[in-house]
């Protein structure tokens, strides 16, 4: 007998959270629900014990889901490891399955902090669709001001911020692209996904709207409030960085014949610059031809 299957809604219901929340923590890892064909969640009966019971120990320990995602040695902390005896609910363990991935790691060609494709395996995979003449299109994804959430906040957090954003993009990717389509990451804060000229405007926009949506939640309430954040130079001086946003360059060769992997980079480099004249998160298109 198949078990039954609930959409976000009933979940939402059941659980007492709401649909924004329940998105919030699958973009997270911590909940993994069925995907459909049709790209609708689907939550089985563990799935919503799962998620009961995190939203339990939240509240019996007066803890938040930043107390989660922005320490990555919150399992290893003897006081909370005493306290809570049902830890394996929070997995943050990210996998991705599909044949793409796969391929990277069996090369180990793996950025070691996300588990996505790396560098080297992006720039031989766009060698590839570029001698077969593919029309594809690359966004190249930089999180405006990262450099200053880390001096906030420190790297730990920043490590985590960047697993949050690997997970947001191959998720919305996997729910708005196609099967050949795939999400590397460069390093650092930067981040590519390839896919076909037909999509991009899609997947920019799904990312740009689920990134506004939840980066706030990786910020302090008193950050959040003021709509920045303060550190200070060297010399004492003290500066104001408005919360991260996304600059997205999208490089085509719909229009342009793209022939290295380095032409695409340095044609991102200069819509980049563009880009992030934006107060808002925002994805750029070059248009130029020839």
């Amino acid at each position: 007998m198949k078990e039954t299957l609930i959409g976000i809604g009933a979940a939402a219901r059941l659980s007492g959270l709401s649909e924004r929340t329940l998105r919030y923590w699958e973009s997270l890892g911590l909940i993994k629900p069925l995907r459909l064909p049709s790209g609708h969640r689907k939550f089985t009966k563990t799935m919503i014990k799962k998620i009961i019971a995190i939203r339990d120990i939240l509240k019996k320990y007066n803890l938040r889901i930043n107390d989660l995602i922005t320490s990555s040695k919150f399992l290893q902390d003897d006081l909370l490891k005493e306290k809570i005896s049902t830890s394996e609910v929070f997995d943050l363990h990210m996998s991705y399955d599909s044949e793409v991935y796969n391929y990277a790691k069996k090369l180990g060609k793996i950025n070691p902090l996300t588990g996505l494709p790396d560098a080297l395996f992006f720039q031989q995979e766009l060698a590839r669709k570029i001698e077969n003449d593919e029309k594809i299109s690359i966004c190249y994804i930089d999180m405006k001001d990262f450099k200053y959430y880390n001096k906030r906040y420190g790297y730990e957090k920043g490590d985590m911020v960047l697993k949050f954003l690997a997970n947001l993009i191959y998720d919305v990717v996997k729910e708005n692209g196609e099967p050949k389509d795939f999400v590397s990451h460069l390093g650092g804060d930067n981040f590519v996904i390839m896919t076909n000229p037909e999509r991009h405007a899609k997947l920019c926009t799904e990312l740009i709207k689920s990134f506004d949506l939840l980066i706030e939640q990786h910020y302090e309430k008193e950050d959040r409030e003021k709509g920045y954040i303060v550190t200070h130079t060297r010399r004492g001086e003290e500066v104001r960085t408005p919360l991260m946003t996304l600059s997205i360059s999208v490089v085509s060769n719909l229009n342009r014949k793209l022939i290295h992997f380095a032409q695409a980079e340095d044609i991102a480099g200069e819509l980049k610059q563009y880009a992030q004249k934006f107060p808002k998160s925002e994805f750029v298109v070059d248009r130029r031809i020839g």
